[in-house]
């Protein structure tokens, strides 16, 4: 959590036009975590490899897939401001609809709904700091980061009020924070303009969200293991 912290405080440093954010973006500062760790996939048992469990963690890979795949686009948007801007939130913004229409079969429409406004917060707020940091007001980034961080816990822990055993909390604030960090790097190289490096952050971000998908996945299948026979 703390190099999130930094990391989207960077942000600031870019608006401000502060020397040596790059250098601060890209540490080596002991929370990050270990890529290898993170990217470990769930064992192969024989419920994972049903066809029904096997449609299932695609499906899951898919909307995450798109929920990363909007997200940068909005970046780009966002930064330039260009007029396909609002066209681009909203197709980012329907996403987190379907993420919490994927989860209602399983823990009801109440909590699909929830999971579905916190992810619509998640991504307003960090259209918030990116607006934030183009205007270079590093009081409203660090106001805002906080948020962004609080909001990121709420999913975690509204994930794991409904699967503890599969989803325990401390792994979902992990994976949430890692997403942040992940997902502001992007968006700071791409702020600066370090083209090569952002489309490499795009590819850290791709990895992380397919395991990330596959741990949600692979939560529900085994919580409800009969419903993937």
């Amino acid at each position: 959590m703390r190099t999130a912290i930094i990391g989207i405080a960077t942000l600031a440093l870019i608006g401000s036009g502060v020397a040596g954010a790059t250098a601060i973006a890209h540490s080596n500062h002991p929370m990050h975590m270990d890529m290898d760790m993170h990217m470990r996939m769930p064992a192969a048992t024989p419920l994972l490899r049903t066809a029904k469990s096997v449609t299932f963690r695609q499906n899951m890979r898919k909307l995450w897939e798109d929920h990363i795949t909007w997200t940068r686009l909005a970046i780009i948007s966002l930064e330039g401001n260009t007029p396909d801007t609002s066209a681009t939130v909203g197709r980012l913004l329907q996403n987190q609809t379907d993420i919490g229409n994927a989860v209602k079969p399983f823990y009801g429409k109440a909590v699909g709904s929830k999971l579905t406004q916190l992810l619509r917060e998640h991504i307003l707020i960090a259209a918030d700091l990116i607006a934030a940091a183009k205007a270079g007001d590093s009081a409203k980034v660090a106001a805002t980061q906080t948020r962004w961080i609080a909001n990121a816990d709420d999913i975690s822990r509204a994930l794991h009020s409904v699967n503890p055993r599969f989803f325990p909390l401390a792994a979902m604030k992990d994976e949430m924070h890692m997403h942040l960090q992940l997902t502001t790097q992007e968006a700071v190289d791409h702020l600066q303009g370090n083209w090569a490096a952002d489309v490499a952050d795009y590819d850290k971000v791709h990895a992380h969200i397919l395991h990330m998908a596959d741990m949600l996945s692979t939560g529900i299948i085994r919580q409800f293991p009969k419903r993937f026979r």
